[in-house]
């Protein structure tokens, strides 16, 4: 919002510099900067032009001679094609400066003297867009007898200083020219004074040719109307002109001029309407039906059931607070006119804009909220101006489609508790003073205060909001350095996080790399991990179907690192991620956030070298990770692989659950092959661990043990065995058999193929046996080796080799 000096000193006295201004503006909260207009304009004044003559070598040249308030007239050659005698223009004489570093010099154009040059507004600064149209081709021409000779500057506002505020959405009240008047006028301890608005008595008639329906009243608490009868369309006086195009807004005609003008100056937007070209005598404010027509000036918006919309008969006139149609639009032929003031449901409006591109300034106004108690007193002030500025001959009273009456918020607090917070012991005269500068009735009972907040302010609800008012006025600048008072708060991780920074900790030493990625995956990125089989989450608004599901497991997005970085030479990958996963059952509605550690390895694990040779990844490097990273969890759980063909996108000879106290709690593996061809990624592994079911186990009580004394005594055992029996099984016999003084058991060896029987294989097994308090002796060891022989040929059909 760019706020007007000349303008702001109609409700104010401004005598400070827009620099300082937007300074001070900027310290109470608003950030806010200087704007000065046409600073590089020289030497341009007001000419009328007394002769126009064709050029004699030029059939679009004229030569024309105009006063410019010197003794003689001066010759300038000129090629609008509106150029006429007895015109009053904008002329820019010898020596003149114009935007983008344009000199004007005097010379000839096809032998005839120049001395000057007569100018368009977008010659002198005036955007294009904003100028009235019938100047975008030609000079501009001032509607009334100037003075030749006098400067341009201010007629046309030229040269204004203004305030741009870079409002944040609670201060919406700052979007009219009358609410920047109580911020700014707080600012420097001046109350601004507004004129209420009056029509003419014998103008006002007790008549209604239209009546109006709300069907929607929640959405529209006002909505009010009136007639304007034998009204005269013409041009705006130019002081309105210039300050809506300094506005970026562009003249159209002395009704719509007005429309704009009073949104600018009280932030109430208004509509205006042809009341003879309306279908119907009755307005509806009510939701479109599927396939209604909005016709623009630049073609058709289809409507849907969720657009609120303003309706006479089956005529759709507008889409309600944010764009008109051209069904019923003001020109210069418009005899009766219907004026719209109201207010429409802020998050209505900024889903229908947004929806059909329509963003403007009438819908970034109901967007952040409009004041509904000037709703009236503006609806008044358009019927001022529009019979101030042209001529009508009656004028109605209010027509009613909804009214709300706007009650002011009341707010309890107390001085002392508005000291505290600030660190300030402001006297309570002090503090009401303050909040009576921004117009805030306060009653004062001992320390209470009863503060009354005007309906412009509807961002005020508490007490916060009261210290936050005070502490800006006042000055941040002011407030002096202070320590909170009271009892320190210890930061620091809860345990569950901390669980998951040591696991994170972990993979970084093992020399992964740690990514993050986006939380939204496409369906059928969803699908192809639904281990849990858990419900989709859509979004609602997706921007683009690769991103319209909260992701149900992480490697997903791994899988997308991995092709991306694979597709760029950098085949050797280790990566994770530890982020959350988003899963639902059936008939919840809102997912439950799992906390997730996911990773994928790919290409060389050691690289090629003068001493080692190159070793790809494979199962057994990724479980030794995971084995690290569950073992330091310090769980009180039996972590155990179970081999798996169930997990579709997983290779089906590579892939387990991992299992604590026989619940699944993740998956490792590789990749299916025909997984990996769809998504181009070479051979890799993953794994996937469900951080908050490790959190929930029971943790271990370590004890410290003394070294042992006594030496151990190992045995080795080879053993033949049908190859569906797996490691894991026969570890778990050997220590449920090999008793209390076996300590460890180690595989060293697998073969399968020549010299052993088909489906068999052979495996080779390391025990070590050691009593902690004894020597231990080759009796004792033998007859527990013989149980574990014995027990696995039983239970295994083993031959023991």
């Amino acid at each position: 919002m760019k706020i007007s000096v000349n303008w702001l000193k109609e409700y104010i006295p401004v005598n400070h510099t827009v620099e300082e201004m937007a300074n001070k503006i900027s310290l109470t909260g608003i950030e806010s900067g200087p704007v000065k207009l046409g600073e590089e304009l020289t030497n341009l004044v007001v000419g009328h032009i007394t002769s126009v003559v064709p050029h004699p070598d030029s059939d679009h040249l004229k030569v024309c001679q105009v006063d410019v308030g010197e003794s003689e007239d001066i010759q300038i050659v000129c090629g609008a094609p509106n150029v006429a005698v007895g015109q009053y223009v904008i002329v820019a004489l010898h020596g003149a400066q114009l935007p983008g570093g344009v000199k004007i010099k005097r010379g000839k154009l096809r032998g005839q003297e120049s001395n000057g040059m007569i100018c368009g507004l977008d010659e002198v600064g005036v955007p294009t867009q904003y100028m009235p149209k019938e100047f975008e081709n030609g000079i501009y021409v001032f509607d009334e007898p100037q003075t030749p000779g006098d400067a341009v500057y201010d007629l046309l506002g030229l040269k204004d200083q203004m305030i741009d505020i870079d409002i944040t959405p609670n201060r919406a009240d700052t979007l009219g020219m009358r609410g920047a008047a109580w911020e700014i006028g707080a600012t420097y301890n001046e109350k601004p004074t507004f004129t209420k608005p009056e029509l003419a008595a014998d103008k006002v008639k007790d008549m209604s040719d239209v009546t109006v329906d709300v069907a929607e009243k929640k959405l529209v608490p006002d909505y009010l109307l009136r007639e304007l009868k034998d009204v005269t369309v013409g041009k705006s006086p130019l002081w309105m002109q210039r300050r809506l195009w300094n506005q970026n807004i562009r003249p159209v005609n002395s009704i719509i001029d007005v429309a704009n003008y009073v949104m600018i100056e009280y932030g109430q937007p208004i509509q205006t309407y042809d009341l003879d070209k309306l279908a119907a005598q009755n307005l509806t404010v009510k939701f479109a039906n599927d396939g209604d027509k909005l016709k623009l000036a630049d073609g058709e918006k289809d409507l849907t059931h969720n657009d609120l919309v303003i309706v006479a008969g089956d005529q759709i006139l507008g889409l309600a607070g944010v764009q008109n149609s051209i069904e019923a639009t003001v020109d210069e032929n418009t005899k009766n006119v219907l004026v719209e003031a109201g207010v429409f449901d802020g998050a209505s409006v900024r889903k229908t804009a947004q929806r059909h591109d329509l963003r403007g300034d009438a819908s970034n106004r109901f967007e952040k909220g409009v004041d509904n108690g000037i709703v009236d007193e503006a609806l008044t002030r358009v019927a001022q101006l529009i019979d101030q500025t042209t001529t009508v001959k009656e004028i109605s009273n209010v027509i009613t489609g909804n009214f709300t009456k706007a009650e002011p918020t009341i707010i309890k607090g107390s001085a002392s508790h508005i000291n505290r917070l600030m660190g300030l012991d402001l006297a309570t005269d002090e503090i009401v003073a303050i909040l009576d500068r921004l117009g805030f009735n306060v009653d004062v009972n001992g320390d209470a205060l009863t503060v009354t907040i005007p309906t412009r302010r509807w961002d005020m609800e508490i007490e916060a909001d009261l210290v936050e008012e005070v502490n800006r006025i006042y000055g941040y600048e002011n407030l002096p350095n202070t320590l909170p008072a009271g009892m320190e708060t210890r930061g620091g991780y809860d345990p569950k996080r901390e669980l998951a920074n040591k696991l994170r900790d972990i993979l970084l030493g093992e020399g992964m790399d740690e990514v993050i990625n986006f939380s939204l995956l496409s369906k059928q990125e969803v699908e192809d991990f639904n281990i849990d089989n858990s419900e989709f989450t859509k979004l609602l608004h997706p921007m683009t179907e690769d991103h319209e599901y909260l992701r149900n497991s992480l490697i997903p997005g791994l899988v997308r690192n991995v092709a991306y970085n694979q597709a760029r030479k950098n085949d050797d990958l280790k990566i994770f991620e530890h982020a959350r996963v988003f899963q639902r059952v059936t008939g919840q509605d809102r997912p439950s956030e799992i906390t997730y550690l996911s990773g994928a390895i790919s290409g060389n694990v050691v690289t090629d070298s003068w001493n080692t040779t190159a070793q790809p990844v494979d199962f057994y490097y990724v479980k030794g990770i995971i084995e690290e990273l569950l073992a330091f969890t310090n769980a009180d759980a039996e972590f155990t692989f179970v081999a798996t063909s169930e997990y579709e996108n997983m290779h089906p000879g590579q892939t387990a659950k991992i299992l604590a106290n026989g619940q699944v709690i993740g998956l490792i593996g590789k990749l299916h092959p025909n997984y990996q061809t769809a998504h181009n990624v070479k051979d890799t592994f993953v794994f996937e661990l469900n951080v908050d079911m490790l959190f929930d186990l029971n943790a271990k009580s370590v004890k410290a043990q003394t070294a042992p004394k006594y030496p151990s005594i190992s045995r080795d055992l080879a053993i033949l065995v049908a190859k569906n029996i797996e490691n894991g099984q026969i570890v778990a016999d050997i220590f449920a058999n090999g008793g209390k003084y076996l300590k460890d058991v180690n595989i060293f060896d697998v073969y399968e193929g020549k010299n052993i029987k088909p489906n068999h294989k052979s495996l080779g097994y390391h025990l070590e046996f050691q009593n902690p308090n004894d020597t231990l002796t080759d009796d004792e060891v033998e007859k527990a080796f013989s149980l574990v022989k014995d027990s696995l040929a039983q239970k295994f059909n083993v031959e023991i080799r």
